[in-house]
């Protein structure tokens, strides 16, 4: 039997669903959490392109997230997220499908597309929660996508923490690290670039990290 052909990765936020749930999200994450702090949200663009590269602790953290400004976020998610009422939610709220273990090239051109059409972007660097290390060792498939956005492309590493852990009333930081900065042109080895910007991202986001866990105890 010929293998059937999977559809195009596509995306989209549904207006009328993002901001009718603003208030409610506001309403709601200050009575789950004590304390919800965010800092360095000046650093974000008010316009244009960006990723946002968060440490991955809890579900709660893509919840979070919007905490940082009014903006339409787009996540790329597991493709095992799109089940059931939260697929049907999280798909009309921006998020789009990848397959972690074996990546369509239509994802990744869907990245391509959202970032060069100067949207942001959520991508968490570790591939999935990771509880047991301050950051996992960060592979280079994100940095070799950002690099060939057709224009320079600011990525910030994203400090999450939770005191004591990600549950009612607990106290939540967010630590919004200066951002790395993607080349005006790309010159050089690919490769080599996308390893250097890899162990660039994962220094910053291991002492973002480590700042977050500082505001939490706070």
């Amino acid at each position: 039997m010929a293998n059937k052909k999977r559809p195009p990765t596509i995306s989209r936020v549904s207006p009328w669903l993002y901001w009718g749930l603003w208030p409610i999200y506001h309403l709601f994450l200050p009575l789950y959490f004590s304390q919800i702090r965010v800092i360095g949200r000046e650093q974000l663009p008010k316009e244009g392109g960006f990723v946002l590269a968060p440490k991955h602790y809890s579900r709660w953290d893509p919840v979070l997230l919007p905490s940082l400004g009014p903006y339409q976020l787009r996540f790329m998610t597991n493709a095992l997220e799109f089940r059931g009422i939260q697929g049907w939610f999280i798909r009309h709220l921006g998020a789009f499908a990848v397959n972690l273990n074996h990546p369509q090239p239509s994802s990744l051109r869907h990245v391509l597309e959202i970032l060069n059409a100067g949207q942001p972007l959520v991508i968490f660097p570790e591939g999935g929660i990771v509880r047991d290390q301050v950051v996992r060792p960060l592979k280079p498939g994100l940095a070799r996508l950002v690099l060939q956005v057709d224009r320079p492309l600011p990525i910030f590493p994203v400090g999450i923490a939770y005191n004591p852990q990600p549950q009612f009333r607990a106290r939540v930081a967010l630590w919004i690290g200066s951002p790395l900065w993607t080349p005006a042109e790309r010159e050089g080895n690919l490769k080599q670039q996308a390893q250097e910007l890899t162990q660039q991202l994962e220094a910053a986001l291991h002492a973002a990290v480590l700042e977050a866990h500082k505001c939490a105890r706070l």
